[in-house]
């Protein structure tokens, strides 16, 4: 396991409800739904149960003018991508996403109250059940995995009794004397590399949590890295992810208060 990169924020307990890492990949040759069972074979024993979803559309950060953009598509009738497969952990805390053309691992916190492995852990589970799912073959056909896209999130539950007092939380945000009842912010930011060019977007979502009684009011800040690995191969997919990583955290840190910081157990 890497070791934690020294001098990056860390708290001994933050608000941290879910981290989603991910590829996108070119179709996977010779693969069809018949074959799902073939996939799932190589994760059951950790990940027993199986639940099917919708696919998500291919989706290609671009620069120049250009926001995320969903690749372009010719379809009539029901969409011709096979159904995208959750492969669950008995605990319920960590979960595969698998479709032909992605591979994406969440850890969920859950009351069971199991510790959060921290980003080095989730990260390691990620890329071995990835090399898994590059290592089997359809069909007779080798699946190298062309992946051209990565992405890593960080999905935070934030309690804030009275929104109008979130910037006691979020220092971005400052809604002194407005009873606000709800909010939903969005907005992206372009990361440039040494030399100044665009490898990645950052997303910024800042969305309402309340209850059914609304008793407990919260914000759901999630922190989204994605784009495309300077190669195609699974290496150069966990590098970008780390870097991803690194700059979610930061940016947490940079946007959220002083006095938060120690509810959430700073370590200095």
């Amino acid at each position: 396991m890497k070791d934690r990169p020294k001098n990056l924020p860390e708290f001994s307990n933050p608000p941290l409800d879910e981290v989603v890492i991910g590829v996108q990949f070119s179709a996977l040759p010779g693969y069809s739904s018949v074959l799902a069972k073939d996939v799932w074979g190589l994760y059951k024993d950790d990940f027993p149960l199986i639940q099917e979803h919708p696919p998500i559309e291919p989706t290609f950060e671009t620069f120049g003018g250009m926001g995320p953009q969903q690749s372009v598509q010719f379809r009539f009738g029901p969409s011709q991508l096979n159904p995208r497969l959750w492969f669950i952990s008995q605990d319920q805390n960590h979960l595969i996403q698998f479709q032909e053309d992605r591979f994406l691992l969440n850890w969920r916190k859950q009351a069971n109250g199991n510790q959060y492995p921290r980003f080095e852990g989730v990260s390691e589970n990620f890329e071995s059940n990835l090399l898994k799912l590059e290592a089997l073959s359809f069909n007779g056909q080798k699946n190298a995995l062309d992946i051209n896209q990565a992405e890593v999130s960080y999905i935070n539950f934030i309690q804030a009794e009275d929104y109008s007092k979130i910037n006691s939380w979020i220092k971005t945000l400052d809604f002194s004397g407005i009873n606000v009842e709800s909010m939903n912010i969005n907005f992206t930011e372009v990361v440039n590399d040494i030399n100044k060019k665009p490898v990645a977007r950052l997303f910024h979502e800042l969305q309402p949590v309340v209850t059914k009684n609304g008793k407990v009011k919260a914000v759901r800040l999630i922190l989204t890295y994605r784009g495309q690995p300077a190669g195609n191969s699974v290496a150069y997919a966990m590098n970008f992810i780390r870097q991803g990583r690194e700059k979610i955290v930061n940016r947490f840190s940079e946007m959220t208060t002083k006095e938060a910081h120690k509810v959430w157990g700073e370590i200095l």
